[in-house]
């Protein structure tokens, strides 16, 4: 199970947007379990701060990333706040599935929508 660490807490207090993403997926997430009488075990997502993109985890399992910077991943740019899916627990997979500081990302319970 983890945690968030102090890095990752400052980083929220900071970041009012991203903040205020987490707490609406982890709403979301809650309702959605909730509703769901045999899924009992159900945890908030923990962020984890890196140099490039913020790592969201759902208990052992990478949820999704958010990119930090601008720049260029496997051939295709990105902007600061895109949400992106997991390709593994260590690298985002090459699109944006929108942003988080304009409002557009799609993504559901379980994780970023596929393409």
């Amino acid at each position: 199970m983890r945690v968030m660490t102090q890095k990752s807490l400052d980083y929220l207090k900071n970041n009012p947007k991203v903040a205020d993403f987490l707490t609406k997926v982890n709403a979301e997430r809650a309702e959605h379990y909730k509703n769901m009488a045999s899924m009992k075990d159900r945890t908030n997502l923990v962020l984890e701060v890196g140099n490039k993109f913020l790592r969201l985890w759902d208990g052992t399992s990478c949820w999704g990333f958010i990119s930090r910077v601008d720049g260029d991943l496997k051939g295709s740019p990105i902007k600061k706040g895109d949400l992106l899916k997991a390709a593994s627990w260590k690298a985002p997979a090459k699109h944006a599935r929108g942003n988080i500081t304009d409002g557009t990302a799609r993504y559901g319970v379980y994780g970023p929508e596929y393409l």
